[in-house]
């Protein structure tokens, strides 16, 4: 009989934490990801600002190449066009990052 109460303290207070664990983190991310969160409230105001949007628009595109240049180098043997590839598309967006700075600053 003591066995049995000894194991099922044990369970009740592991499901207790379990239980305050998954609430804790379930409120952290709603109140970061919800529809009011800080996080969204962030993104919201980086995108109604046209140059922090433009800025997240080339870090999403220089991830996406990123990844699109890991997937060619996996699924190809010759990796220089990949490279070129790459390297052009990256010369493309400095061109327009130093053209953005240069109507900015003049």
């Amino acid at each position: 009989m003591e066995r049995l109460m000894h194991e099922t303290r044990e369970t009740f207070l592991t499901l207790m934490v379990f239980s305050c664990l998954a609430a804790g983190i379930g409120g952290a991310v709603f109140y970061t990801l919800g529809p009011d969160g800080w996080l969204v409230e962030r993104v919201r105001a980086v995108l109604l600002d046209p140059n922090l949007a433009t800025l997240a628009a080339l870090t999403a595109a220089i991830g996406m190449l990123a990844l699109v240049k890991r997937l060619l180098d996996r699924s190809s043997r010759s990796s220089v066009l990949n490279n070129l590839f790459v390297g052009a598309i990256g010369l493309g967006g400095f061109v327009i990052l130093l053209h953005g700075a240069r109507i900015a600053l003049g």
